[in-house]
């Protein structure tokens, strides 16, 4: 099954493929950083998401003024309210979670067939615990972090 499926991503991206490492997998990146991102902004209602995030800042504000006077039953049930709205924040979030590791899970073993083993890029000085060398796992999160972040902030 596997084997079909990475003839399908190979054949997809042949003309990526062409290029050096380096430039290949950092296109690969930028393909599914913004495919996660995409999704993420379709499955996510930012509104409510926002809207329950600006709650949380509230009770976040009572249940602090709440135990700096000491106020047992308050800081309670602000504890309880924070939870409720907590939860209500990640049941909103964690559909879009799901999808992008399904997304990832289902492309990053081909990317590692395809450029295992191999040095993608080479800096010019050292990295604590890596070394001055990248294979296609660092480079494909360095990528993936730089272009979602920029993204991030263009579709704020």
């Amino acid at each position: 099954m596997f084997e079909m499926l990475f003839d399908v991503f190979s054949a997809f991206f042949a003309p990526i493929l062409v290029f050096s490492p380096l430039v290949s997998v950092f296109f690969i990146s930028v393909f599914l950083t913004l495919l996660v991102i995409g999704i993420n902004k379709l499955v996510v209602n930012r509104k409510l998401v926002k809207e329950v995030k600006d709650r949380m800042e509230g009770i976040r504000e009572q249940l602090t003024a709440a135990q700096k006077a000491n106020n047992k039953e308050d800081t309670n049930k602000f504890f309880s309210e924070m939870m409720k709205a907590n939860n209500e924040y990640m049941k909103h979030t964690f559909k879009a979670l799901i999808v992008s590791l399904v997304i990832i899970s289902v492309f990053l073993p081909w990317v590692r067939y395809k450029f295992e083993g191999m040095t993608v890029a080479t800096m010019p000085f050292e990295l604590p615990m890596i070394g001055a060398t990248l294979n296609w796992l660092y480079w494909y999160i360095l990528v993936s972090f730089a272009i979602g972040w920029v993204m991030n902030k263009m579709f704020e």
